[in-house]
């Protein structure tokens, strides 16, 4: 399997690839990028126009994602139209980390899967997660390094989503993987 036939194109030439098929309005939160004639870019104070737009998957960085979880279990937001995925752009800052309670969190919040983009300060993507949710497919083009300063190893056999790059998978669940055997 393919991350998807569906791209979206940054500005910066970069390509950010969605990982399922192809939404029928997806909003763009906070992230400049070209869009196709299904997305549509807001940004995060546009709550009104989010609503309106009724996406049916967003991607938006994952600071933004918590602030809308957030405001959505405490009954502020509501976006029932969002059902295929959300596509959360973290960073390899540790500010920006994605953690398994944040997780947790939006899946508490909206329902939905969530998928991981691992971007570094330019906004050019090091890693995405598939729907196997086993580590971060580094970008074919990279180095199979970790980027400084992330507690990760790097996996170097198949993915059971077909995909054969090499994976970012952080350290702690490596741990809690190898303690529970």
């Amino acid at each position: 399997m393919t991350l998807s036939l569906f791209r979206l194109q940054c500005a910066k030439r970069e390509i950010l690839y969605f990982p399922l098929p192809v939404p029928s309005r997806l909003a763009v939160i906070d992230a400049e990028f070209r869009l196709a004639s299904n997305m549509r870019a807001f940004d995060s104070s546009d709550a009104r126009g989010l609503v309106s737009y009724a996406p049916d998957a967003m991607a938006l960085p994952l600071d933004t994602a918590l602030l809308l979880a957030d405001s959505k279990l405490r009954g502020l937001f509501e976006l029932p139209s969002l059902k295929l995925a959300i596509v959360v752009f973290s960073s390899a800052d540790s500010h920006s980390a994605f953690e398994t309670h944040h997780r947790d969190l939006l899946w508490k919040a909206f329902g939905l899967p969530v998928f991981e983009q691992l971007r570094e300060a330019s906004g050019r993507v090091l890693a995405r997660e598939c729907e196997v949710h086993n580590g971060l497919h580094l970008d074919a083009d990279r180095d199979a390094e970790a980027p400084a300063g992330m507690a990760v190893e790097i996996v170097t056999e198949p993915c059971d989503c077909g995909l054969e790059t090499p994976r970012l998978r952080p350290r702690r669940a490596v741990r809690a993987r190898a303690a529970a055997a």
